[in-house]
């Protein structure tokens, strides 16, 4: 690596054999099998597109070539070679790859570390998992350099909780290369960006792999960086397909979560009335004395179900929050339930205006059941906090079929995919047939497949008389929205 990329290091020189050998691996997660007689090698200068649906085993594969999990007792052989000796643990591993994923920026949202953005890669320059001292003149001049070659430095101030969830992964990129790794993995790491933020994401991706080995997983082969050479697809924690691909089919664009088949036409939404149901005026919401919100207004009428839309960090999670009582406006602005009953009551809030998010998902981190995670909702517990009614019992059940979840009721929650979590969460949110339903990115981190079941229900859910407020960067499945709410710079600048 040359000195003009900062943080990073020059790969080691290897004998001809591969950097990481898997042969014959299973692995076992939480009781149950998710990949299954793995045969994989990675040489350095390859750089790997992990793809696969929902539940295909893609974390759990990266999981195990970063060192972080194991091989099943007994079902193969995994070796790391960095240029010294063959090595079967993964003690050398876990000082030379970095992986950087979901679970990571949850582990921030759940334990609350909210260190400025310059800190959060100052840790990673110190091998940490969070700032421990304060650190030397050049060491903060080498972390904003960081910032500055990967187009970050306007967020190095910024607390790293209040970033958007696209600008939080960058900035746990570019701690990563701080480690000065030999392989960097990202797991899913366009999920959730806007199209702007995808398309730099995948520069920088491709700017990081002339010098550092990466391997990052996707739902699909499509506009993958330039840089992806190899690809590797798994279903059902098997590997199906395994092999070069062309750096011609690689042209990063518009890349989404979901492919270009259109679903089947939602049902008709009703025409909206003059009821309203939330009504926000000149709202200004701060967060660590920085506004990030301004003069919002804003009404929910009867009938109604609004598309946000924006950049990431434009605001439309604080928005969200807002409309959830999580969050009140500033002095000067107001916000008004006049169609919830009882809105004084958070519990009965929260019966009627429920609530689905990145940040709702990484705070679940109570080890229940798929079944005891759905029925939480009606108590708005983390975890099951009684024993159900027959009638409630009955509504869980009927849930786990309509989400497709029913085969995965006993699994743990923590050994699910991203994916299927978020939608064992949507199922959580609307067993009280809430009368309003707001959802943060809730298509982010499914495949094709569950993208067409989630929205398949949601429009269950609207003609059950939910009205829905939705945050997403996703063009292809808007039909069940009749109006669009456009944020920039956290300020209203459309709405129709």
């Amino acid at each position: 690596m040359s000195d003009s990329t900062p943080g990073t290091s020059v790969q080691q020189t290897h004998s001809d054999g591969p950097l990481v050998r898997l042969h014959g691996v299973d692995v076992t997660l939480a009781g149950n099998s998710v990949l299954h007689n793995l045969n994989w090698e990675l040489h350095a200068g390859e750089h790997w597109a992990i793809v696969g649906a929902n539940g295909s085993g893609k974390t759990s594969f990266l999981r195990l070539v970063a060192g972080t999990l194991w091989p099943a007792p007994n079902s193969g052989t995994r070796r790391y070679d960095f240029g010294r000796e063959l090595q079967i643990d993964a003690v050398q591993a876990l000082g030379k790859i970095t992986l950087i994923g979901h679970e990571l920026q949850d582990r921030y949202t759940r334990l609350g570390w909210n260190f400025d953005a310059v800190d959060v890669v100052l840790s990673g320059l110190k091998r940490t998992s969070i700032p421990r001292h304060e650190p030397a003149p050049q060491d903060r001049i080498r972390a904003r350099g960081m910032l500055r070659k990967l187009k970050l430095l306007h967020l190095a101030e910024r607390p790293f909780l209040e970033l958007s969830r696209g600008e939080q992964r960058r900035i746990l990129i570019a701690r990563g290369l701080a480690f000065k790794p030999i392989i960097l993995i990202l797991d899913e790491p366009v999920a959730g960006l806007d199209a702007k933020s995808r398309r730099a994401l995948n520069e920088m991706i491709e700017q990081i792999s002339a010098d550092i080995t990466v391997l990052c997983s996707y739902h699909q082969a499509a506009n993958l960086p330039r840089n992806m050479n190899r690809m590797l697809r798994l279903a059902d924690g098997h590997v199906v397909e395994s092999g070069p691909i062309s750096a011609t089919s690689n042209a990063y664009g518009d890349h989404t979560n979901a492919d270009s088949t259109r679903r089947e036409s939602s049902p008709p939404v009703a025409a909206s009335s003059e009821i309203t149901i939330i009504d926000v005026q000149r709202a200004a919401v701060w967060l660590d004395k920085r506004r990030v919100l301004a003069d919002i207004s804003w009404r929910l009428m009867d009938g109604e179900h609004w598309q946000l839309t924006g950049p990431n960090g434009a605001g439309k999670s604080t928005f969200l929050r807002l409309l959830h009582g999580q969050l009140r406006p500033a002095k000067g602005g107001s916000i008004e339930f006049p169609g919830i009953d009882d809105p004084d009551n958070v519990w009965s809030l929260r019966r009627q205006v429920a609530w689905v998010s990145p940040e709702l998902q990484a705070g679940y981190w109570y080890p229940c059941t798929v079944y005891q995670c759905v029925a939480s909702g009606f108590e708005s517990s983390i975890g099951q906090t009684r024993r159900l009614k027959r009638v409630e019992a009955e509504l869980v059940a009927e849930l786990l079929e309509q989400f497709d979840l029913a085969d995965l009721s006993k699994r743990n929650v923590k050994a699910l995919s991203y994916g299927q979590f978020r939608r064992v969460l949507i199922a959580r949110a609307v067993v009280h047939r809430p009368k309003v339903l707001l959802l943060d990115e809730p298509w982010e981190g499914l495949d094709s497949g569950n993208l067409e079941l989630v929205t398949r229900e949601l429009n269950q859910i609207i003609a059950r008389g939910t009205q829905l407020v939705c945050a997403s960067h996703l063009h292809q499945y808007t039909e069940q929205f009749n109006r669009e709410l456009v944020f920039e710079h956290g300020r209203i600048v459309r709405a129709g």
